[in-house]
């Protein structure tokens, strides 16, 4: 009986011991994997090509640029007058501290054309503002032009407006002498027109004459305005106004005509060259009655 009640005392005890053991803790979670950044994209890589325009960059009586200029230099096609001319190449970059500054300008040798025309553009631009820029374009690549280009530019934003046609310039800029002739000298004269007398006005300014304008009467075909424009001594622009229909002719520099609309499109070439002459023979007579 002793020996049951110590068993018992025994099994009591070791029961007890078993029912305060504490609980074993819980395992930690695993740590989550590290995340790893998706890598950026890659960017395509500027296109290289083994043909460029090298030019010279200069500004009249300027020799450093403060710094936050950007320069920027536009190869263009001027080959469709009629068009805006498309960007062949372009590049923008900081501008130089020291003037002159040699550039070099990569194109795609596969987007030009024997027959075309090119021209290259430059500006030094702050704030998107073009302060210094080219006057017009300089012609590059065909037509006798090489890959070299020497480009003077102009204080006051003066680059050529590409977001234009030029030959929508070019009335642009006809339509704006047209308004400015009040202020200029008027001379008048009268010349023989097949058998009749015209009258005709001309208006110069620093010594050059740069508008004209006369009323011709051809009988039967009605009466016609004729307005001339010249830069250079050399007709720029001739406007025809014959029953409320209109002709616009205009030559570039080079004496190209580049513009020629008729009523019903573009004039005969024979017609376009007697209208240009008609043009030089009003300029002769005006100059030499002191215009």
């Amino acid at each position: 009986m002793h020996s049951k009640l110590i068993t018992l005392a025994v099994t009591a005890a070791l029961l007890a011991a078993c029912g305060t053991q504490e609980a074993p803790a819980p395992a930690a979670p695993a740590a989550a994997p590290a995340q790893t950044a998706a890598p950026a994209p890659a960017q395509p890589a500027a296109p290289q090509f083994s043909t460029a325009i090298i030019g010279n960059l200069s500004v009249t009586g300027l020799t450093e640029l403060p710094p936050g200029f950007q320069l920027n230099v536009r190869l263009l096609d001027v080959s469709d007058p009629s068009q805006v001319p498309p960007v062949i190449a372009e590049i923008t970059q900081p501008a130089p501290s020291l003037l002159p500054h040699r550039f070099s300008l990569p194109y795609d040798a596969s987007k030009v054309m024997e027959t075309g025309r090119y021209a290259v553009l430059a500006s030094l631009v702050i704030e998107n503002v073009p302060l210094y820029s080219s006057a017009t374009p300089a012609p590059v690549l065909t037509d006798g032009n090489g890959t070299s280009v020497e480009l003077e530019l102009v204080r006051g934003g003066g680059q050529a407006d590409t977001q234009i046609a030029p030959t929508e310039k070019m009335k642009q800029d006809f339509e704006t002498l047209e308004r400015s002739i009040g202020g200029f000298r008027r001379v008048t004269g009268e010349r023989m027109n097949d058998d009749v007398t015209v009258g005709w006005d001309a208006f110069s300014a620093s010594s050059q004459i740069r508008f004209a304008r006369e009323q011709v009467d051809f009988g039967d075909a009605g009466s016609a305005a004729f307005k001339y424009a010249y830069r250079q001594g050399m007709p720029w622009v001739v406007v025809r106004v014959q029953r409320d229909r209109t002709t616009w002719l205009g030559w570039n520099e080079a004496g190209d005509l580049i513009l020629n609309e008729g009523p019903s499109g573009a004039i005969e070439a024979e017609e376009a060259e007697r209208l240009r002459t008609q043009a030089t023979e009003l300029h002769a007579l005006a100059a030499a009655s002191g215009g």
